[in-house]
C-alpha cells in the first residue's frame, strides 16, 4: 500500500513536471517589484495580456523582468519558470505524505495495533478503518473456559429458579 501510493504519487509528479517542461516560456514584466513575499507579474502571449501574483521565492528585488512558463493549451496556467516555481511546493506536500506514511505503516506505535485495515471508499467516508486485536493462543482458550463457564453457571441459576 505505501509503495503503491507513494510510486502513484511520484508518477503524478513526473507528468506533472513533463507538461510544465513542454510549456512555452514568455517575459513577464514585475509590477509590484518591492513587495516582501510576492509578485505581480504581466505577460502577453499571441496578444493577449495576463496577469498572476506569484511568490517571490527565489526572485530578487532588484529584477524587473521574469521568465514565466504557461502551457500551450490555455496561456492563463502559469509559474515562474524556476525550480522553486514550478516543483518546489508539489515536493513539499509528497514529502509531508511520504514521511506521514512512513511513520504510520513501518514504525512500531500504539496507536494503531498490527491489524488495522484501512479502506479507501468512493463515498463518504472516504478512508475508514477496522482495527482487529488478535489474541495470543491462551488467552483465547482462557476465554473459552470462562464463556463456557457463564453458560453453565447461568443455566443452573435458570434451573433452581423454576
Amino acid at each position: 500500500m505505501f509503495l503503491f501510493l507513494n510510486g502513484s504519487i511520484a508518477f503524478l509528479l513526473l507528468v506533472y513536471s513533463c507538461v510544465w517542461m513542454l510549456g512555452r516560456t514568455t517575459t513577464g514584466t514585475i509590477t509590484t517589484r518591492y513587495a516582501v513575499t510576492t509578485i505581480e507579474v504581466t505577460y502577453s502571449v499571441d496578444g493577449v495580456a495576463y496577469v498572476h501574483d506569484y511568490l517571490r521565492n527565489d526572485v530578487d528585488y532588484g529584477r524587473p523582468e521574469v521568465t514565466i512558463r504557461y502551457l500551450p493549451f490555455d496561456p492563463s496556467f502559469s509559474r515562474i519558470n524556476s525550480f522553486m516555481g514550478i516543483l518546489a511546493e508539489p515536493l513539499g506536500w509528497w514529502m509531508v505524505f511520504f514521511i506521514a506514511s512512513a511513520m504510520l505503516l513501518f514504525i512500531d506505535n500504539p496507536v494503531f495495533s498490527k491489524g488495522t485495515m484501512f479502506q479507501l471508499q468512493w463515498r463518504f467516508p472516504w478512508i475508514s478503518m477496522d482495527e482487529y486485536f488478535p489474541l495470543p493462543e491462551s488467552d483465547v482458550r482462557s476465554a473459552e473456559d470462562h464463556e463456557q463457564g457463564k453458560r453453565v453457571k447461568r443455566k443452573k441459576t435458570h434451573a433452581l429458579d423454576r
